[in-house]
């Protein structure tokens, strides 16, 4: 019998957000992985993987050619994207061009959903309500991240012209800094833990430590994009004049610092071992002057609305509990 379900393509599915998503919606969707990298060998014969280099449109338009929906997610992150810019600009910018043109060309596909982030909003001076309006502040972010947030702004540009021109959907779900199994080694969660977990001092900046975060539970963003691909397939979205519209923030509606995520992992590990892994927190002097203030992180309050209008979103998940699990699995594995 022929397969009825729809067909959702991952660019860039083999990092960490592209196969926690595989592994979610492949439960009710048919998934293929567009990636120049080969997903893990535990998806092989589960899902369809095809060999994509996004900057090139034919190997793009030829990956989507048999899907209804596509998910980007490929991106140069931090801090490759510092060392090599061009390549960079060729995946986060002309990819995400290449993506939204080959969508537009195939009849078959429904729409697409761009992987965005919070961070473009900026960290510094941050003041009031963080909504989807809340506007673009590439320059408020840390010298390092700076490529980064423009290439995202780049990105979200693309997207929302390709939606206000075409008759497709094209959708921007924000997430917050992403917690969960297999999350990057070197994000501050990762090292936290890591150092933690062997009894090291945890080592937050001072510079940075008050620096206001907004964080998500993978769990919530798969569920996030689950809701979101269904209503797309299934035609419940309508075009509106501003491509706004098609835009979801979904993290967590309480900010936590750096020094807050320090403690919380501190605070984890020395219940999830009995106390018998208790590890001090040493702040680090870099000698660069203090960029944040200890009450930044309350002169600021997220929205959550759209995600609740939009996708039905009515709760997510704190950090201090998936923290608390990443570290008990850890445990487990040791």
């Amino acid at each position: 019998m022929k397969n009825l379900k729809p067909k959702i393509a991952i660019v860039g599915g083999a990092g960490f957000i592209g196969i926690s998503l595989t592994r979610h919606l492949s439960k009710k969707f048919e998934v293929k992985i567009l990636d120049v990298r080969k997903p893990p060998k535990d998806l092989e014969g589960f899902v369809g993987y095809t060999r994509c280099d996004v900057r090139k449109y034919r190997e793009v338009a030829e990956g989507l050619d048999d899907v209804n929906l596509a998910i980007h997610t490929a991106i140069v992150q931090i801090p490759l994207i510092n060392k090599h810019k061009s390549l960079g600009y060729a995946v986060n910018v002309v990819g995400t061009q290449n993506v939204c043109e080959a969508v537009e060309k195939n009849p078959k596909i429904k729409g697409m959903i761009l992987a965005g982030t919070w961070h473009t909003v900026g960290e510094r001076d941050l003041q009031g309500i963080i909504d989807e309006e809340f506007g673009f502040r590439p320059d408020k972010v840390e010298g390092r991240a700076r490529l980064y947030a423009l290439s995202k702004m780049a990105q979200e540009t693309i997207v929302r012209y390709y939606d206000e021109m075409d008759v497709k959907i094209y959708g921007i779900i924000r997430m917050g800094t992403v917690l969960g199994e297999g999350m990057p080694p070197e994000t501050a969660a990762s090292i936290f833990i890591k150092r933690g977990l062997r009894g090291e001092s945890i080592t937050p900046f001072r510079h940075s430590m008050h620096r206001p975060m907004l964080y998500v539970d993978i769990r919530d963003i798969c569920k996030a994009y689950e809701i979101y691909a269904s209503k797309i397939l299934n035609g419940e979205y309508g075009k509106g004049e501003n491509s706004l519209a098609h835009i979801v923030n979904v993290y967590y509606p309480r900010p936590i610092t750096i020094l807050d995520l320090a403690e919380i992992v501190r605070k984890s590990i020395v219940k999830c071992t009995d106390g018998k892994v208790r590890p001090k927190i040493e702040i680090l002097d870099k000698g660069i002057p203090p960029l944040f203030k200890e009450d930044d992180k309350n002169r600021i309050r997220v929205s959550m609305e759209k995600a609740k209008s939009l996708l039905g979103l009515e709760k997510l998940r704190g950090p201090e509990k998936t923290l608390a699990e990443i570290i008990k699995r850890t445990l487990a594995r040791m």
